[in-house]
């Protein structure tokens, strides 16, 4: 047996190209129709098969084991997640959000209403509040590199 398996691949398939499938244990012609067509059709199937291309053992890896992947890989693809993350926390606590502004900043007592202090408006360069009957603008000066005009 030893000696069949250090025979060249094209040996091998001319061996295994010349076996033939057993012989029927019931006689073929005295099946009926069905299985005459199965038999039939599994023969042409085992007279078909190719044997498999021999691969050589330096190509294979045992099943279940791990590929080994360079510790460079594994710190380059660690450091670019580490970069990436802190990039978006970055992002994330460096944006304003300029559309939502409390209802009111600060309240007198319950019992003086009339003096609560209530945003009004809040924008990059001003914020509006009121008191009662009083309203105030807080401007901020405009930025001496801006090219806009200020409003006002």
């Amino acid at each position: 047996m030893s000696d069949e398996l250090d025979l060249p691949p094209d040996e091998l398939r001319a061996l295994y190209r010349r076996l033939q499938p057993p012989p029927l244990a019931d006689d073929l012609a005295a099946a009926d129709l069905e299985t005459a067509r199965v038999v039939r059709w599994m023969q042409g199937a085992w007279s078909g098969l190719a044997p498999r291309t021999p691969v050589p053992s330096g190509l294979t890896r045992p099943r279940g084991s791990v590929p080994h992947v360079p510790r460079a890989r594994i710190a380059a693809a660690a450091a670019a997640v580490l970069l990436l993350a802190g990039a978006v926390l970055w992002r994330l606590s460096s944006t304003t959000d300029q559309g939502s502004a409390p209802a009111r900043v600060a309240q007198a007592t319950a019992g003086e209403p009339e003096r609560s202090i209530e945003v009004i408006d809040v924008r990059p360069d001003q914020i509006e509040l009121r008191s009662g009957p009083v309203r105030l603008l807080l401007l901020d000066p405009p930025s001496a590199f801006s090219d806009e005009p200020p409003r006002g």
